[in-house]
């Protein structure tokens, strides 16, 4: 059974989001991975299960536990697959297969009972498991640790570094178990293979981990008055998925020693994290008592940080997240409402009345056109845009295109701009864009462009025809990718990073040696290679995040027809469905609650004269 079908929402969301990131968890390819300890070892497990559903990954897992205790909660449907085998820490050595790699969680993420049995169940599962290590000589091997290793500082707001420890009196028990596990595990495991990643308080909706503010998530969900203990010191927090993350990124850069884990973003007092519930869900009653001993502390993650990671996962989306599951509300459509400052709304019906312009001018003028990428996405499955997206995609074939781009600077409305990389010698993009100028929507990299216009945009793509054999395809496709390289990261300044060495090399090169215009020129030349091809089957998505995967049939966008969006008849293929199906897979599948955020790294946003701003009043659209 796939494991959206086994997870709930919340579960699959923390599961699921590390397949839509940029560090692809492919480090785990067609590997054997041992995962022991409780809830968090659990949660690890459900990740690379999902993983395996939607990259086929090939992972297979082993799940142990001490006594086998969390056999009794995982869900009857796992055990059918054979991706996973279920075992307690006391029969690791039973297990015939190779393991490549092993993760132990021990007690990150759980409460400590300060009991002698508890000592010697946790210190024996890791010498199972250590001994496990030396029979199966794995090629890494991590420990999970958590920041109440550091016990007590002497200062306030203390953020401690990985070789800092504070005072563990007779009485923190907790602290001594974690300190202790780890001392065994240096002492015991391969320091060259070893890592040890100390976490912060963890944040995961659905996984039982311990973090010492579920009830008041429960409480701020439901309305009621509640408490949070007040304390002389900061603590950090972390998201689930960006646990999983630094596993996957520890293992690719073959990180070895401690390494903490959170974020400055991240670390906050307890009154700070009670304002953020307040700032998020104004309906939080939240009073603050005495310190009663919150457990956790500040973390110094320089050290992580250097190496080139951060956490994807904010505070706040965080902390919504994790009422949100206790509100049993539908979250179908769930989107943050801090999105744009409260602006996505107004961004949406300014961006609507922009899209019935261009649908005039396109029919005035006999120009077929469609909706595309997320906006065409957003009509299949929303009947209008998709809740958490800021821009509008089109996309024309290429007649339609080059006429579209020839008429459409005289039947603009005012305060509409079209741009042209074949005309506009500043504007680098390979497909063309409007602008609504009078509104502001800059990212960092865009606002630095002054002859640019920053206003919302409107994305407009070709979708070029290519050639009919695979391999003719994945050559046009490598063409298009590496001019693509050259124009952006020369762009950019940056320095292009392939998969592989040599490529990165190649284009880096080139991309030094090639003037920018010149570079773009030769892009727009490889995306037309085919133009006058007579008997072309299939188009390719040149200008677009899918092409990578070469061409599609081109019998896709040969007809018409009108689906609802956002109250009005828009044009999509006929048969945008196996359009999408191409492009997105299973596109009525939702995002993960966590990626549900704005398209855009927005820095700068501003609706000017656009405030208050109805489709039904459009007497700010001046047509010329």
């Amino acid at each position: 059974m796939l494991m959206k079908e086994v997870l709930n929402t919340f579960q699959y969301d923390w599961a699921c989001t590390p397949a839509m990131t940029e560090l692809k968890p492919d480090v785990f390819k067609g590997k054997s991975v041992l995962i022991s300890g409780r809830s968090l070892a659990r949660a690890l497990a459900y990740t690379l299960l999902t993983l395996n559903d939607k990259l086929a990954l090939d992972v297979k897992v082993f799940l142990c536990s001490p006594n086998g205790k969390l056999e009794e909660t995982i869900y009857p449907e796992l055990k059918d697959r054979s991706d996973f085998i279920f075992t307690a820490t006391d029969r690791v050595s039973d297990i015939k297969q190779k393991i490549d790699i092993i993760i132990h969680t021990g007690l990150c993420g759980e409460k400590i009972l300060g009991t002698m049995p508890e000592f010697i169940e946790e210190t024996s599962a890791l010498r199972n498991i250590l001994g496990c290590a030396e029979a199966k000589s794995p090629e890494r091997l991590i420990l999970m640790s958590d920041s109440r290793v550091y016990g007590k500082g002497q200062n306030k707001y203390r953020a401690f570094a990985e070789t800092e420890m504070g005072f563990a009196g007779t009485e923190d028990y907790g602290v001594q178990l974690l300190r202790s596990i780890e001392s065994i595990f240096v002492g015991s495991a391969d320091e060259s293979k070893s890592t040890i990643i100390r976490a912060g308080t963890i944040i995961a909706p659905g996984a039982d981990i311990y973090n010492g503010l579920e009830d008041v998530f429960k409480a701020v969900a439901k309305g009621e008055e509640t408490s949070l203990e007040s304390t002389d010191r900061k603590l950090s927090f972390i998201y689930m998925t960006d646990v999983f993350e630094a596993v996957v990124y520890s293992l690719k850069n073959n990180l070895t020693g401690v390494y903490n884990l959170s974020d400055d973003a991240l670390t906050v007092s307890t009154g700070s994290l009670a304002a953020k519930l307040r700032d998020i869900f104004s309906s939080a009653r939240i009073t603050m008592t005495d310190d009663c001993g919150f457990e956790g502390n500040g973390l110094n993650c320089g050290k992580l940080k250097d190496k080139g990671f951060t956490p994807i996962i904010d505070l706040d989306t965080a902390l919504e997240l994790a009422v949100m599951r206790y509100t049993g509300e539908d979250v179908g459509d769930f989107r943050f409402p801090h999105e744009h400052k409260g602006r996505l709304d107004a961004i949406q019906e300014i961006l609507m009345a922009y899209l019935l312009e261009v649908d005039r001018i396109c029919r005035k003028h006999n120009i077929r056109w469609y909706l595309g990428g997320g906006t065409l996405l957003g009509a299949a499955r929303h009947k209008g845009f998709i809740p958490w997206d800021d821009d509008v995609d089109i996309m024309m074939l290429r007649d339609d295109y080059d006429k579209f781009l020839e008429i459409a600077p005289s039947e603009l409305p005012d305060g509409m701009k079209l741009y042209d990389p074949k005309k506009d010698k500043t504007y680098n993009y390979c497909y063309a864009k409007l602008r609504i100028s009078g509104t502001v929507f800059a990212t960092d990299f865009s606002k630095n462009h002054k002859g640019m216009d920053n206003g919302f945009a409107f994305d407009i793509f070709c979708h070029d025809k290519t050639a009919n054999s695979k391999l003719g395809q994945k050559i046009h496709s490598r063409l298009t990718l590496f001019w693509l390289a050259c124009v952006f990261n020369k762009w950019n300044h940056r320095k292009a990073e392939n998969d592989s060495k040599f490529q990165s090399v190649i284009t880096n090169f080139c991309k030094n040696i090639f003037p920018l215009r010149f570079s773009t020129r030769m892009l727009l030349f490889t995306l037309e290679m085919f133009k006058h091809k007579k008997n072309a089957k299939y188009l390719y998505d040149g200008m677009g995040k899918s092409v990578h995967k070469g061409g599609f049939d081109k019998s896709f966008l040969d007809d018409e027809i009108r689906l609802e969006f956002n109250g009005y008849p828009m044009p999509v293929p006929a048969k945008y469905k196996e359009y999408l199906t191409n492009h997105y897979g299973d596109y009525m599948e939702l995002a993960p609650l966590s990626t549900r955020l704005m398209g855009h790294d927005i820095t700068l946003s501003d609706l000017n004269k656009y405030a208050g701003f109805q489709i039904s009043n459009k007497e700010l659209i001046q047509h010329k």
